[in-house]
């Protein structure tokens, strides 16, 4: 059996394609069915890529399979509410991560679908194939490998600044795939339609032409023939382009093994040779045994030099003289290139061997790093209850010897004093429940009231009903809402009544919403304000509430507002301050509303009184749209970018005066920006503006 190679061209693009086939000799030769498959690399640019499929399919005449391949590049962020805000995918919750990455997923499939449909349009068959990579670049080469690509389309541009004056590749990502894809790929790379570079596939041509009938080599005539058949198959070998010194090598040794079998008469093949039993570069490669083949391959020279000497006296071998010569020399050439491959080798495993030991050095410094971090925020947590400690100590020490800052407010009830002000907790007297109690309505000492009572006492409820005693029964302000009092067990807190509930239930009912103008919403929009203002400059701490959102707003009968709900507050400490002279307090107990919190706390940890600010600045924005929290302050931006901010404001509120509603809304989105130094701060700034406001719209 010969092995025969035939050089078929591609009419899609219009180069060689080398297709071996293997049979005996016969009269005709049986060409092989096969079905040609293109594959282009198309992304999210929708435009882009459709024009990639156009280009492949006209260039082909229409007669191929496309295959559409794609990298889908998981997002290192997550959008949240707010203007513009995003968090790390690594600090979001799974439930969120997961829904946003099936999101990604679906519009993926949805872009490979557009796809898919032009090329029906074209009357083409096409599918679809898609891999999850880090990057782009190394998720084409992926798939190269996977999929034995041997056809490939993609662009070579980094922009659509490079149009037909570009002649070379521009995208680093093109760069990328030129280099590290398998060598037997052939990628094209275009750019508006054109074709800027093709990086050709490499392959080992390795022919070698046997005679229907071999003659014996002893008869001087038919030797020259073969001498000559190799001296062809040799000038042919040549033309052969390997991309290191170690594949040439072998490709030599590959062509002296083929000389052989066309001169000695011991390597002649016999009919029952199979295509597996012919020279396999890619294993010769990989085999650690080299140097045992080349000295078969130098017997086997020995051999051919004694039938050389045989016939030596004839003078019709003198052509057989001349060209044994020639190769007499290659093998110690071969030798010494294998020497210097295999020494290269060496030093590319030792360079190698370095970076992957520096490697691992980097890893550990990095590992020692984040322990030694870890270490040191636990100890500052730890500084951090100490010090509230010595805090509460020094305040009750300063209550006992009569300190006026120590002075408390509030009353102490009994179980039954509280059970007769509800009439035994009746659900007619209920007003309202929330995540971690139950508000009823009594009348306690001929006052009205309202009592909280805890819904499950545990150690985080008794901290957060402590936490409001000790915050309430000491500040007074007209827009805080007044403790009245406190049973400590079980956990129960006594309010002033507040008739009108919460301004969530105005902004929620449209009846409601009708009774709050725009300056009553100006009015609430200054007590909340002054209230946060008083709060954040206590001493000798500053308390930042935490959770300021509609829900804990109150209307007393005269729709002023109320702050209520102080279980999260936090006290700041004034030793610790960032780096613009803010105080801080560095925490990792996350509690707020999300659509309210800030979203920097989120990234940094770090709680400053600008956390309330930027829940001013979403309230706000509330009272002028009456629209939801998430995504509100980026929807008004681009309301008022296009100069349609009338059509977003709240109608039921009246006609807001348009140089007002203008300045209330750049305040708001100012308090929402999303780092905290471009926040304003609410006494020097947000008041004076407001204050100005209010008293020009009277």
């Amino acid at each position: 059996m010969a092995v025969v190679d035939r050089i078929i061209t591609l009419p899609e693009f219009g180069i060689p394609a080398m297709m071996p086939s293997f049979h005996r000799f016969a009269p005709e030769l049986v060409m092989p069915v096969f079905e040609e498959v293109i594959y282009v690399a198309a992304g999210k640019d929708v435009k882009e890529g459709k024009a990639k499929l156009v280009w492949t399919v006209h260039r082909s005449g229409g007669n191929v399979k496309i295959c559409i391949i794609h990298v889908l590049v998981p997002s290192k962020t997550i959008p949240m509410g707010g203007l513009g805000a995003e968090i790390p995918a690594n600090m979001a919750n799974e439930i969120l991560l997961r829904e946003h990455r099936e999101n990604e997923r679906i519009n993926m499939h949805r872009i490979l679908d557009s796809y898919l449909h032009v090329c029906a349009e074209m009357g083409v068959p096409a599918e679809k194939k898609y891999i999850e990579s880090n990057s782009v670049q190394k998720g084409i080469v992926d798939l190269i490998h996977m999929h034995g690509i041997r056809k490939l389309v993609m662009g070579a541009a980094a922009d659509r600044r490079h149009f037909k004056k570009m002649t070379e590749i521009k995208s680093r990502k093109a760069i990328f795939v030129r280099d590290k894809a398998h060598i037997s790929c052939q990628i094209r790379f275009i750019c508006n339609r054109h074709l800027i570079h093709t990086r050709e596939p490499q392959t080992v041509q390795a022919i070698v032409e046997v005679p229907i009938e071999a003659q014996s080599p002893r008869t001087p005539a038919p030797r020259a023939g073969l001498l000559k058949s190799r001296s062809a198959t040799l000038q042919r070998s040549r033309t052969v382009k390997l991309s290191n010194p170690f594949q040439d090598f072998m490709r030599r040794a590959l062509s002296l093994n083929a000389h052989r079998c066309a001169v000695s008469p011991i390597a002649s093949p016999s009919p029952d040779t199979t295509p597996s039993d012919q020279p396999n570069v890619e294993s010769m490669l990989e085999r650690q045994d080299t140097l045992q083949e080349l000295a078969t391959s130098l017997s086997h020279r020995q051999q051919i030099q004694s039938v050389y000497h045989t016939s030596h006296s004839s003078p019709s071998n003198i052509q057989l003289e001349e060209e044994f010569e020639k190769v007499q020399d290659q093998p110690n050439k071969v030798m010494e290139e294998l020497r210097s491959a295999l020494e290269q080798k060496l030093q590319l495993e030792s360079q190698f061997t370095e970076t992957d030991e520096s490697r691992k050095e980097l890893e550990l410094k990095i590992i020692e790093a984040n322990e030694m971090l870890q270490s040191f925020r636990q100890e500052r947590e730890l500084l951090q209850i100490e010090l509230d400690n010595a805090l509460q100590k020094a305040e009750e020490v300063s209550k006992r010897i009569g300190d006026s800052s120590g002075t408390r407010y509030f009353s102490e009830f009994s179980m039954t004093e509280i059970k007769e002000a509800v009439q035994n907790f009746d659900p007619s007297l209920k007003i309202g429940e929330g995540g971690c109690g139950i508000v009823y309505r009594g009348f306690l000492r001929h006052t009205p009231v309202a009592i909280k009572m805890m819904k499950f006492p545990s150690m985080q409820g008794s901290q957060e009903f402590q936490q409001e005693v000790d915050v309430l029964s000491k500040v007074r302000h007209p827009n805080l809402i007044t403790l009245i009092g406190a049973c400590p067990e079980p956990c129960t807190l006594v309010y002033e009544h507040i008739p009108n509930g919460s301004l969530e239930d105005w902004l929620h009912c449209s009846n409601r919403a009708k009774q709050l103008p725009w300056r009553a919403r100006i009015r609430i929009a200054s007590e909340l304000c002054s209230v946060l203002a008083f709060l954040h400059s206590c001493k000798p701490h500053s308390i930042v509430h935490g959770d300021v959102k509609p829900g804990n707003i109150l209307l007393d009968a005269h729709l002023g507002c109320k702050l209520s709900d102080f279980g999260i507050c936090r006290l700041l400490p004034c030793s610790e301050r960032s780096s613009n002279n803010t105080t801080v307090l560095y925490t990792t107990d996350l509690k707020g509303t999300l659509g309210y919190m800030d979203p920097e706390m989120l990234v940094t940890q770090e709680l400053t009184t600008k956390f309330d600010v930027y829940s001013f600045g979403i309230i706000l924005l509330q009272l002028l749209t009456r629209k939801p929290a998430f995504g509100i302050a980026k929807e008004v931006q681009s309301a008022l970018s296009a100069g349609t901010l009338e059509a977003i404001l709240d109608p039921l509120a009246g006609e807001w005066p348009s140089m007002q509603a203008k300045e209330l809304t750049h305040l708001a989105l100012r308090c929402c920006k999303m780092s905290r130094r471009e926040r304003p701060d609410l006494r020097s700034d947000v008041w004076k503006v407001l204050h100005s406001i209010g008293a020009s719209s009277r």
